[in-house]
């Protein structure tokens, strides 16, 4: 009987020093547990406070704006109804941001906006939406004034023989300028009218060419008179290479005006040269027989008198195979 009392009794020690280690170490874990919990509350109370900062600094710098609160297709108008005000953080505030909500209501989505895209300076614009049959056009027919420069305004203008003159594209812009070949931007209905126009000219032996503006920003645009032709459109339709052949044919005509205009200018010069050179010859032999002299003057004579009936030709020839109705 003692010696069982004993055993229970080294059991009972046994368990309790085992409950007391298990406790112990349970104690140190929690301890353990607690301090890393501490830690990381005090990392997150120091995370936290920073973010604050930064927040607060944003919303010192903060920068208002506008968003849509539609999808907004390209070229659609923004109405005021479309858009809501925001806070945009400085740091994420892009330079072309629109504050004014004036600046943004009644203009034009230039791309797709989506609905929440903050809106920039890029995106919209006040003018009108560019038309979509607007296209690059190149001119080489157009007989153009000495003085234009890319930038210039002009009307183009067709002349027939008869004297009949009309305008046919205005208000035109120059974009592009390169020697005798120029860039507009024309619409359907007016690449339609030209077509005509260039048929017309080959067919009809008229002139196209262009007048610039005096004051361009005060002067109104004028109205274009010339009707294209039923016949010439029929004729269009029927050989859709015309159009090309015509444009090729003017051009030629154009530069064969030119070359002329510039070989006759040559002859000019040369004969003027020519001229002097004799008239030096002459004077040098001044003191020679009376029979030399009555030859060197008759021989200045007759050249003098080429020289006018060369001049009085090229002045025919250019009149006449100028295409330039204002040709003098």
């Amino acid at each position: 009987m003692s010696k069982l009392r004993k055993s229970s009794k080294q059991k009972l020690y046994a368990g309790c020093i085992g409950a007391g280690i298990v406790g112990i170490i349970f104690a140190g874990y929690l301890m353990v547990n607690i301090h890393q919990m501490n830690e990381v509350r005090k990392q997150a109370e120091v995370e936290a406070e920073l973010k604050w900062k930064v927040y607060e600094q944003e919303q010192r710098t903060a920068k208002k704006g506008w968003v849509v609160v539609r999808d907004i297709s390209p070229g659609e108008q923004i109405a005021s109804n479309d858009l809501k005000g925001i806070k945009v953080p400085g740091s994420q505030a892009p330079s072309n941001l629109l504050a004014d909500k004036s600046e943004v209501s009644g203009t034009t989505a230039k791309i797709e906006l989506k609905k929440g895209s903050v809106l920039t300076s890029a995106m919209i614009t006040a003018d009108e939406p560019t038309p979509k049959d607007l296209r690059n056009r190149e001119l080489k027919v157009v007989v153009l004034p000495n003085s234009l420069k890319s930038g210039d305004e002009v009307d183009i203008r067709i002349q027939f023989p008869t004297g009949q003159d009309y305008i046919l594209l205005s208000k035109k812009k120059i974009s592009r300028l390169e020697g005798p070949i120029v860039w507009v931007t024309l619409n359907e209905q007016e690449i339609l009218s030209l077509s005509s126009a260039i048929v017309d000219a080959y067919l009809h032996k008229a002139s196209i060419y262009a007048l610039t503006y005096v004051d361009p920003q005060f002067q109104p645009k004028a109205i274009p008179t010339y009707p294209p032709n039923a016949q010439v459109l029929a004729l269009m339709n029927s050989d859709p290479n015309l159009i090309r052949v015509a444009e090729q044919k003017l051009s030629k005509q154009l530069r064969d005006s030119l070359e002329n205009a510039i070989n006759s200018s040559n002859n000019v010069i040369s004969t003027s040269v020519e001229r002097s050179l004799s008239e030096e010859i002459a004077a040098q032999h001044a003191g020679a027989t009376i029979e030399n002299s009555a030859s060197g003057i008759d021989a200045t004579r007759n050249e003098y008198e080429n020289e006018q009936d060369h001049q009085e030709q090229t002045k025919i020839l250019t009149q006449g195979g100028s295409s330039d109705p204002y040709a003098k």
